[in-house]
């Protein structure tokens, strides 16, 4: 449990903060910036999806330790690019930067996804999945939060100034002492019943590249990739029309309500995910359901608002304010959107930690699963950068 909190931690640290500067749209540049701030996404994606895909086999590897410790340092040198692009307006480190994450990010979250689906007993898959993403919801929350503290009397269509960027890469190099002195090797973990970890073993990377290809062999692998591929291409749309339509301190209280609204959502699905009051089917069943419902609600909302204030790309900014009437409507849009961000991925996770108890083919499992979400935020951010209408996205 104390490896799976830590793992929690350093999501908080780095992924959490780097996603509040996400959510705020255009990187936390002004609206000017959204055109090569896309560019930037989708390159960084594009990385990160063959990062992802091959991130198991790194870990098997190097271990979890040096995996998430390379994979934590690509994000200060990512936002360290958006505040030099958002105060020089040369998009060369930026893009640097996205290809650097990329690959950093792939390392990250296969050891995250392999500690929390490898490190818990069966009837504990679904809360370890449900920490993480809580911790993970908590970091991009104080984000947001810091964020919209400073911005708050900005009434403009401005960005971010530069004590943001500092205080982001700042908070985002810590967690690299955390996970150099914090994570363990497997062998050491112990689970609260006194199990250990099936072995683990280090192999080699020939092998392990096989093992992945063998991943695609998979029927069940298979029909999870458009699942997986769909999971959070919400978090490119939404904070790109929030860029468009509001001023700067709304569009930082609207980030704050899209991972605010996540923090109680993870804990509650995760409820639903390992109720030992319903058999393992039910407890599916159940939450594929509320899934499916609250996910085709948010695109509902989404398309709603679009069609009735003519949201389109090229027309001049509304410039709302969340005093005007227009924000309660888009407040709604948040509110159900992030919710299922936050538990589309959580049902993927838990299909898929049940496939399997051996810690290798889970590092794998891992691996694909943002490899393949990242693919799907790729063609996103590539839609966007493209300049494909906002409704013709969703």
């Amino acid at each position: 449990w104390t490896q799976n909190f830590l793992s929690g931690i350093i999501l908080f640290l780095t992924v959490g903060i780097y996603l509040a500067l996400v959510g705020l749209g255009a990187g936390g540049g002004s609206p000017s910036a959204a055109h090569y701030n896309v560019i930037t996404y989708t390159t960084l994606y594009a990385v990160f999806t063959v990062s992802g895909f091959f991130g198991g086999s790194i870990m098997n590897t190097l271990g979890p330790k040096w995996t998430m410790t390379l994979g934590v340092l690509g994000y200060p040198i990512f936002v360290g690019g958006l505040w030099f692009y958002d105060s020089h307006n040369s998009p060369g480190f930026a893009l640097a930067g996205g290809i650097i994450l990329g690959i950093s990010a792939g390392f990250l979250w296969t050891v995250s996804g392999f500690i929390q689906f490898a490190y818990a007993e069966e009837k504990d898959k679904g809360s370890y999945i449900a920490w993480q993403l809580f911790l993970l919801g908590v970091g991009c929350t104080v984000g947001a939060l810091i964020v919209f503290g400073i911005t708050k009397d900005v009434t403009t269509i401005s960005g971010v100034p530069e004590s943001v960027y500092i205080a982001f890469i700042v908070i985002m190099t810590s967690a690299a002492l955390c996970s150099a002195f914090g994570i363990v090797s497997p062998e050491d973990v112990v689970r609260p019943d006194g199990s250990s970890l099936a072995e683990f073993v280090a192999t080699d990377f020939r092998s392990e590249f096989a093992g992945c290809a063998n991943l695609l062999k998979d029927w069940r692998i298979v029909l999870l990739i458009i699942p997986m591929f769909a999971t959070e291409m919400s978090s490119s749309l939404i904070p790109t029309i929030s860029a468009y339509s509001f001023n700067l301190r709304t569009r930082s209280l609207n980030s704050v309500i899209f991972w605010g609204v996540q923090i109680p959502s993870t804990l509650a699905f995760g409820w639903v995910l390992d109720n030992d009051k319903f058999k393992r089917r039910m407890r599916g069943i159940m939450a594929l359901s509320i899934s499916c419902l609250i996910v085709i609600l948010s695109w509902a909302l989404a398309i709603a608002v679009q069609v009735k204030h003519d949201l389109i790309r090229g027309k001049p900014s509304p410039e709302w304010d969340w005093s005007d009437n227009e924000f309660v409507e888009f407040f709604f849009v948040i509110i159900f959107t992030g919710i299922a961000y936050a538990i589309d991925q959580m049902m993927v996770m838990w299909v898929i930690s049940a496939f399997s108890n051996e810690p290798r083919l889970l590092a794998r499992y891992g691996g694909f699963f943002k490899g393949m979400l990242s693919a799907g935020l790729c063609v996103a951010f590539g839609m966007e950068a493209g300049g494909v209408s906002y409704l013709y996205v969703c």
